[in-house]
């Protein structure tokens, strides 16, 4: 069943894995729910875990799965008596290392100010997760608020604006690093 998840603030549990062949998993493990690999939930149910080693079912299949050898962010993980090389990457060194839409223009992501008007209120900070859709800032124009939004999902990189600052059309107010995958 596919969903559309809400990544949470916490960006310590969302990470990327990369497999031998340069292919992109994006995990989220939420404390409250099911983890989410490449924004679809899966009801992963764990049956025996002990020392690296773990016995699930996912999708009417079990699945022996154990952690063969880890250094640093590098990892075997042999599933089933089959042998996988990952390297896991937390959502910040990722960015970091420039490996994220490398293949799209970064300004891609950038929120400019859609009319010139005043920043009424900022409501996330530099470093935050946030979704496509979700309110990043508030500017009045007009005598009216409208919510700015973000159009992807990814890390606030920078805030060029505070409040209350005036603006012009297509002025820079935020840089978003997309963490799409």
């Amino acid at each position: 069943m596919a969903t559309s998840y809400i990544y949470k603030r916490d960006a310590s549990r969302l990470f990327i894995a990369l497999d031998e062949k340069g292919k992109r998993y994006k995990i989220y493990i939420p404390k409250e729910s099911n983890p989410v690999i490449n924004g679809e939930e899966k009801e992963i149910n764990f049956v025996e875990q002990d020392d690296f080693q773990y016995i699930f079912d996912l999708n009417d299949k079990r699945y022996h799965c154990e952690l063969v050898s880890r250094d640093q962010n590098k990892a075997i993980i042999r599933v089933n008596g089959v042998e996988y090389k990952f390297s896991l990457e937390s959502i910040f060194s990722y960015i970091r290392r420039g490996m994220i839409n490398t293949d799209v223009k970064v300004n891609d992501n950038n929120i400019n100010a859609p009319m010139p008007g005043k920043i009424v209120d900022i409501f996330l900070a530099e470093g935050d997760l946030v979704n496509a859709g979700e309110p990043i800032l508030s500017l009045e124009a007009m005598k009216m608020q409208n919510e700015i939004t973000a159009s992807c999902n990814g890390v606030i990189q920078k805030i060029k604006v505070q409040p209350g600052q005036n603006v012009i059309k297509d002025e820079l107010l935020v840089e978003i690093q997309s963490i799409d995958v």
